[in-house]
């Protein structure tokens, strides 16, 4: 065990204790090899103390991190959220829906607590954040103070593993990474507009564990004794917060009130109110009041699912989920069926749908659930859902530690001798899977490069090509040099050390598979000509359908940079302009230089290193126009231009930048006079463009 994590600081906001089951695993674990764990706790309507303390959990309450001298602060924000409000209210509701009643004492504890997080994180100063989600008020305060303050947040999947599809549309938005249980529920989310990026399947972190102790602890046999239960078969039958109607479930209380040999535990959702639970409940123990059980937050539903022989769901409840991975039957009331349901246990051939006189009947028959249940299926459900139900926990702690090693990477100058280079450019491309496509981008490099000065190539070569690369490899005539990358090498260190003996005074960096248009050069040469040779050159990228790849980043509303003006066609209005931006992506040019005394391409940033070069010449150079994008410098992809799948590519890029990622296309589309519809309707245009 090294000892990076001893006096690392995190801090943890916690709320609901079913939520916080998945983030103390994490949090024991690195506290177990020396980091400073601080739970946060926040004001709600069930005081989220409450958690902590019953967990033994050490805490501070984001209030202590206010001051007498924060007054006028928080009486500002209060005013500006009182205004926003009232003017939502006024005007943003639709008719015959009542909007809710917002009082002053939760606005006011909301301007509170936004002066609390910034207090927090200039005071703690920790390495990490760490939350559930950033969907609630609290998880997006947090987050935003810790982009401020230039600290990463990483963020965990909440459950979200039922339902109908739109109903994630509020749990896509994330500026944090997310680490997700499953390739699936990635899926899901990027379908509502979740940043693809950033979202980790890394499996369930509390599941395995859990699953492990209630074996070990014999949790099921200490249970059933507890409660006098022998011979007896338990169904346990798990609602939602919003309670059905409890006439829904008369069958199957009667069927368990009249045979000895049956109990029910009904356990209600740890956030339900207790008026309304306790009127539910005398609703069904008025006509049956054998063999029931009523649990709200009394019992750990795992506990209850260790002790029950079938689990059935009143409502949708990532409950299911779980219940499968303890191998238990699952039964969902045809009533919480949503017919075609995206993803539902039913659907999917996991769970058995039953009304609740079919349930009845095969509890009285005394009916074993788990013949009943498709076993095959269930597996291959388990490895959509969970991608790791055994070392979780390690996983996220190894993402956490890579986090923070990319956030305090600090860059350094790499010296090299003015003497090596003059004004020949160097050119570095590198060789794609396709020896048809090589071919054509050095033909479009040659054809399109005569008469625009002199310049060498450098082509990055795999240990052993293919016979066809190779025998084009062998043509090759020229200033042209082959640098091999043998297995095991990272690619970008080699790039970094062949440059520094590279003749040219301009490097030029192309992505695989991308060719210049006529002229490419003596548009690049004016360009620095025009802006300096303290600028980074970027390229108008078209797709191979003739649609724009880059026309300079932007960072979109969950902060992730994207193209502007991305998959629009190439001559779209605002793609024509010359202008600085933040960052560009898949060609730059850049005076040697500069190159080396940004430090450099980062190894580790992989996919990212042309945004992360770009982001690191600017903390250099201290001058936000550093990245020029030029329109009349044309190129085209000649297949399908790469995505960004790496993990620790992402993981790399998110921790180092997170503090540098603020949205700026709205910013973009401002200056343009771009609006939503006028972006629609581009985008109709070109959709129907692609399709003649």
């Amino acid at each position: 065990m090294t000892d990076f994590w001893k006096n690392k600081k995190i801090l943890a906001y916690i709320a609901l204790t079913h939520h916080t089951r998945f983030i103390t695993p994490i949090m024991k674990r690195l506290e177990s090899q020396g980091a400073n764990i601080k739970y946060i706790v926040g004001q709600a309507e069930r005081s989220q103390e409450i958690t902590a303390i019953e967990l033994g959990l050490k805490y501070s309450h984001i209030f202590d991190y206010v001051t007498n001298n924060d007054h006028e602060e928080i009486l500002k924000n209060y005013h500006l959220l009182r205004k926003t409000f009232a003017g939502s209210l006024k005007h943003d509701f639709f008719l015959n829906v009542h909007p809710t009643t917002v009082t002053d004492k939760t606005l006011f504890s909301t301007a509170t607590e936004y002066v609390g997080f910034k207090n927090l994180l200039k005071q703690e100063k920790p390495d990490l954040c760490f939350a559930l989600h950033e969907i609630n008020r609290w998880g997006k305060m947090f987050a935003f103070w810790a982009k401020k303050s230039h600290c990463p947040f990483i963020s965990l999947q909440e459950g979200l593993s039922y339902g109908l599809d739109f109903g994630l549309s509020g749990h896509a938005q994330y500026s944090t990474l997310n680490l997700v249980w499953g390739k699936r529920i990635k899926k899901k989310l990027i379908h509502f507009d979740a940043p693809e990026s950033k979202i980790i399947p890394v499996g369930n972190t509390h599941l395995a564990k859990e699953i492990t102790y209630q074996i070990q602890n014999k949790i099921r046999e200490t249970k059933r004794k507890q409660y006098k239960i022998f011979d007896a078969f338990v169904t346990l039958l798990i609602l939602s917060s919003r309670l059905p109607g409890p006439d829904l479930f008369k069958p199957i209380f009667k069927a368990v009130s009249d045979n000895k040999t049956q109990k029910i535990f009904v356990k209600f959702h740890p956030s339900g109110k207790k008026p309304q639970i306790d009127k539910w409940i005398q609703a069904i123990t008025a006509q049956f009041k054998n063999n029931c059980f009523f649990i709200h937050a009394q019992e750990n539903t795992y506990d209850l699912i260790s002790m029950a022989d079938v689990v059935v769901l009143g409502q949708k409840s990532t409950t299911g989920l779980e219940t499968l991975a303890f191998g238990k039957p699952l039964v969902k009331l045809d009533f919480a069926y949503i017919p075609k349901a995206p993803h539902s246990f039913v659907d999917q051939g996991v769970a058995l749908k039953m009304r609740a006189e079919e349930l009845a009947e095969n509890l009285i028959k005394k009916t074993d659930f788990s013949q009943l249940m498709d076993h095959d299926k269930i597996d291959q459900y388990l490895k959509t859902e969970l991608t790791n139900t055994t070392t979780a926990i390690e996983t996220v702690c190894t993402i956490l530690q890579k986090t923070i090693q990319a956030n305090k990477t600090n860059f350094l100058p790499i010296p090299i001798n003015p003497q090596d280079y003059g004004k020949k450019l160097s050119i570095l491309i590198q060789v794609p899977e396709d020896p048809k496509l090589f071919l054509a981008q050095l033909e479009a490099i040659a054809i399109n490069s005569q008469n625009a000065g002199e310049y060498e190539t450098l082509i990055l070569i795999p240990d052993t090509p293919s016979l066809p690369m190779q025998q084009i490899l062998d043509s090759l005539e020229g200033d042209i040099k082959l640098i091999p990358v043998t297995k095991g090498q990272n690619k970008i260190d080699v790039m970094n050390k062949i440059l520094k003996t590279a003749t040219g005074g301009t490097l030029i960096f192309f992505e695989k598979n991308l060719a210049p248009l006529k002229g490419w050069l003596k548009i690049l040469n004016k360009g620095f000509a025009t802006h300096g040779d303290a600028k980074i050159l970027g390229a108008r990228i078209s797709d191979k359908e003739g649609k724009i790849a880059n026309a300079g980043m932007v960072v979109d509303h969950n902060n992730t940079p994207i193209c502007a003006y991305q998959h629009l066609n190439i001559d779209f209005p605002g793609a024509l302009k010359e202008r600085s931006f933040q960052m560009v992506d898949y060609f730059l040019a850049v005076k040697k230089e500069l190159f080396f005394q940004a430090g450099g391409f980062s190894p580790e940033a992989g996919a990212y290193m042309f945004q992360d070069f770009c982001l690191k010449a600017i903390e250099h150079t201290g001058d936000p126009d550093t990245i020029i994008y030029l329109p009349d410098l044309k190129m085209i992809f000649l297949t399908q231009h790469p995505e960004k799948t790496d993990t620790d590519h992402a993981i790399y890029f998110y921790g180092k930048w997170n503090g540098y990622l603020w949205e700026s296309e709205l910013k973009l589309r401002n200056e343009d006079g771009v609006s939503l519809e006028d972006l629609t309707h581009a985008r109709l245009t070109s959709a129907m463009q692609a399709f003649r």
